[in-house]
């Protein structure tokens, strides 16, 4: 799992040749906004603002929903499917606080569970 706040905790992870560049383009692009708008020296935890999680083991999957938030909680704003050059994952953006922090969680798609599958093949029938 790979938690990046800031643009500058991104690079510093040194993680694009290790996932897919599609997921990488997108934690940039919500970081650099993130820094933007709430600075690259906030406590991505505590502060407003958010951070991005990259999540491609099944054992991850579990410590997100036991550390942050469940898939399925009413926190959850949208999910979204990304295709990318190696399989496909999903965005799923989490927001507390009206507007003040969220979670992007961008996950392979193989590892979230079926019942979440079945959810999001409804959401995308009914959009």
């Amino acid at each position: 799992m790979y938690k990046i706040g800031t643009v500058t905790e991104l690079e510093n992870l040194d993680i694009g040749d290790m996932i897919p560049k599609e997921v990488y383009q997108e934690a940039h692009r919500i970081t650099k906004m993130l820094d933007e708008n709430f600075g690259d020296d906030r406590n991505v935890d505590e502060d407003d603002g958010g951070f991005v999680l990259v999540i491609e083991k099944e054992e991850d999957l579990a410590t997100f929903c036991e550390n942050y938030v469940e898939l399925d909680s009413p926190l959850r704003e949208y999910v979204e499917l990304v295709q990318t050059d190696k399989e496909p994952y999903l965005n799923v953006f989490f927001l507390y606080n009206e507007y003040e922090f969220g979670i992007t969680l961008r996950v392979s798609k193989s590892i979230v569970p079926e019942n979440f599958l079945e959810e999001l093949m409804h959401e995308t029938i009914k959009a």
